[in-house]
């Protein structure tokens, strides 16, 4: 992912550049970032926003399209009007992010305070368990506000992401117009007006960029302040849950609570009948009108049409009242749970019985049913009003701003409104009902059926045993002669898929332990220069089959698998011995020379076969040469020995180039050759020593051929390939100077007369 650090430099050099262009005169060559020093972000904001209120208060100017500057359309006017009044927004939020950040650091450090602060319960009285559920509720709601942070964070990064490519072509579009406005006539209005659009638009995305970064700084700051807060109420739920209780007055007071809350459900319920009744008649009087309209004769279409529009908003909003009264009644059947519950939890936490204690966990289970069936039909009413939500927002867009019809229309969306906010209120208090006796059924109920860890380890148990059966499954039998009183007795054993696996274990453990101490033996002997890079390669590789040998002989041996049971493998074993090691030995004994004689060596440059490259290493069997296309070739080391092998870098890096060059005729050639070996001696990369030399060729049908030899290094940083193109280049330069003109090869003549010129005439 792509830093926002990346964009915040951006931004950064952006704000040292020179401020935005006025309407008449631009520079087109910026100052750079070191003419002064770079901005407060703030203080630039609002110098932005200036610059931006005056520019959109010069383009009001623009009435008509006739007053827009030569080669400027109206589209144009309003893309720049469009770009401008995004700016002024996106420089309002920016500045109002600083004073989140700033909120965002004193609640950081106020959670710092509390966690440092608190010391545990003074009083050492145990805890109530309301408390401890206001304690947990409270958890899960800081909870929920960092998952909902992390995810704006994650988007926030993702957009920061995208902001990047579009100021990468912001700054290009910039320089586009810049040239075009530095190249083209002076005072070009068309051309000032694009350089101003493009940096307007390039100061547009540099806003958006540094406002993301803030935000993202402000939500990094929240998220360590809510892990703080978390921290510290898991630490306050911990200490208080320890001695909770529950006693009769805790009880008391959840009953009194609840039935004040139901006193407000009750006013609230007589209040939206007396609204209820207010509707009834409205419709009624809708109903009459449209019906009055209908009759009359002749209709008039638009009247009847609002009169429609009257009857149905009537109807919607009797309706939704209708709905209202319902969900408060609801609302108040589930405020009426809440004293039940807490009833259960108390003969739960304090039974006089086990068949109490079984009857109250039972009854919490059948309120948690019940009040899960209910928050699936608050979902399903909440998904219907949303669907009628959007079908009167389609409906209004249709229709203008001045149109009489929005008037029924917006009473219908205030009903709806209304009808989805009560929804949404009774589905969070059953959502919070719900969780909470989950929590309850959780916490009492589970517990006291089996250990908590009674699942884990019935898994284990069932793991363990299949283990075993899978270990002793037999793979391959054998016949074993012991000795019993002197006496040799055929006993038949079996090799199981343990013993195999604890086989290849232990092979694979020596083998690693052994290649682990052959590396650290190689590397101490190169360092020491006992031996080469290429030939301790070699050797580690070999001694690590002899290795491998032996751990496989040892490792049978120590698990009792006697060779016999590969007996069948014999046949196969020689038949490849023959055919497979003939071509395998030859190899491995050319890379063998290939290290002593040193002819080939890893970093040379070579001709092998056909291939070149350079030799990146030395192997056993076989060698790497990547070719100077990128691709890594495999060759048997035999071809070095048995093919013709050109090695460019085996006493020397230095290797002589040529260039040839034609003149046309009349050119003096001791220029030609000077002027050669002038732009030889220039280059950086062409060596001094030997230095380079031109002699005249020959005299060519159609022109005069000289060839230049130089010298270069083949190194990491010498292409072949470049120095000639830059002689070259360099050489048609110098002769264009010396009034010196390059040959030009004579015309071919066209296809189809050289296909009339070589076909044989008919007879």
């Amino acid at each position: 992912m792509v830093k926002p650090e990346s964009i915040l430099c951006i931004l950064l050099a952006f704000l040292c550049l020179q401020p935005h262009a006025g309407a008449q005169t631009v520079d087109p060559a910026p100052r750079s970032a070191e003419a002064k020093p770079a901005p407060d972000i703030r203080s630039r904001l609002e110098e932005w926003k200036g610059e931006v209120s005056a520019d959109l208060s010069r383009l009001s100017g623009y009435t008509s399209p006739e007053q827009l500057p030569a080669g400027v359309t109206e589209g144009n006017l309003n893309s720049r009007r469009r770009i401008l009044e995004q700016s002024l927004l996106a420089i309002d939020r920016h500045l109002l992010i600083f004073g989140e950040i700033s909120g965002a650091k004193d609640a950081l450090t106020a959670s710092r305070t509390a966690a440092a602060d608190w010391k545990g319960f003074a009083d050492g009285t145990p805890r109530s368990v309301l408390t401890v559920d206001e304690l947990i509720n409270r958890k899960e709601s800081i909870e929920e506000k960092q998952a909902s942070s992390r995810s704006s964070l994650d988007v926030y990064e993702t957009t920061l992401a995208g902001l990047l490519a579009e100021s990468r072509a912001a700054e290009e579009k910039v320089a586009v117009a810049l040239k075009a406005y530095g190249d083209g006539p002076k005072d070009d209005p068309a051309a000032l007006w694009k350089l101003e659009t493009a940096r307007a638009s390039q100061r547009f995305v540099f806003i958006r960029a540094s406002a993301l970064e803030q935000g993202n700084a402000s939500l990094k700051i929240v998220l360590e302040a809510g892990e703080n807060d978390l921290t510290l109420v898991a630490k306050i739920i911990r200490e208080a849950a320890a001695g909770a209780v529950f006693t009769e007055e805790d009880l008391a007071r959840v009953k009194a609570a609840s039935e004040d809350r139901q006193a407000d459900l009750r006013k609230e319920t007589s209040a939206a009948r007396k609204q209820q009744g207010k509707a009834i008649s409205a419709q009624a009087a809708a109903a009459a009108a449209f019906e009055k309209l209908r009759d009359s004769e002749p209709p008039d279409p638009a009247a009847l049409e609002l009169a429609q529009l009257n009857l149905e908003a009537a109807d919607i909003r009797l309706k939704s009242i209708q709905s209202m009264v319902d969900s408060v009644e609801s609302y108040e059947q589930i405020e009426a749970f809440v004293p039940e519950a807490y009833e259960h939890r108390y003969r739960l936490l304090r039974p006089k019985s086990v068949a109490e204690r079984e009857e109250a966990l039972a009854a919490l289970v059948a309120l948690r049913q019940r009040l899960g069936a209910w928050e699936i039909v608050a979902k399903n009413e909440l998904a219907s009003v949303a669907a009628d939500i959007g079908k009167v927002e389609s409906r209004a867009s249709t229709f203008a701003a001045d149109d009489p019809r929005l008037v029924p229309i917006n009473g219908i969306r205030a009903a709806l409104w209304e009808r989805q906010a009560l929804i949404q209120r009774a589905n969070q208090s059953v959502s919070g009902q719900y969780r909470i006796l989950a929590r309850w059924i959780a916490e009492y109920g589970e517990k006291q059926k089996a250990p908590w860890y009674a699942p884990a380890t019935q898994a284990l148990s069932r793991a363990r045993d299949a283990v075993i059966r899978i270990w002793n499954v037999p793979v391959n039998k054998y016949e074993e002669t012991i000795e019993i009183d002197g006496q040799k007795v055929a006993q038949t054993r079996f090799v199981t898929l343990g013993t195999i696996v604890a086989a290849l274990l232990l092979f694979i453990s020596a083998y690693l332990i052994a290649a682990r101490i052959s590396r650290r033996l190689q590397r101490l002997f190169v360092s020491r220069s006992f031996i080469g890079e290429n030939q301790a390669r070699t050797l580690r590789n070999w001694i690590m089959l002899v290795v491998a040998l032996l751990l496989a002989l040892a490792t049978l041996s120590w698990l009792s698998i006697p060779l016999t049971i590969f007996a069948f493998l014999a046949g196969a074993l020689a038949i490849g011995v023959g055919f497979g090691t003939q071509t395998i030995i030859k190899n491995f004994i050319s890379g063998i020379i290939l290290l002593f004689e040193r002819n080939v060596r890893v970093g040379d440059i070579i001709e092998v076969d056909g291939i070149n490259g350079v030799v990146t290493e030395i192997n056993t069997r076989s060698s790497i040469v990547r070719g100077f296309n990128g691709i890594e070739n495999l060759i048997p080391n035999s071809l070095f020995l048995e093919n013709r092998v050109v090695n460019w870098t085996l006493n020397s890096l230095l290797i002589r180039r040529e260039i040839k060059v034609g003149v046309a005729y009349g050119s003096p050639a001791q220029d030609v050759i000077k002027a050669l070996c002038e732009v030889a001696g220039r280059h950086g990369l062409v060596l001094k020593e030997p230095p380079p030399f031109a002699v005249f060729s020959e005299f060519a049908a159609n022109s005069l051929d000289f060839t230049l030899y130089f010298w270069i290094e083949l190194n990491d940083r010498t292409n072949g390939l470049v120095v000639d193109s830059d002689l070259r280049i360099m050489i048609e330069k110098r002769l264009d100077e010396s009034g010196i003109s390059l040959h030009i090869p004579p015309r071919t003549a066209p296809a189809s007369t050289q296909e009339e010129t070589r076909k044989p005439s008919l007879p």
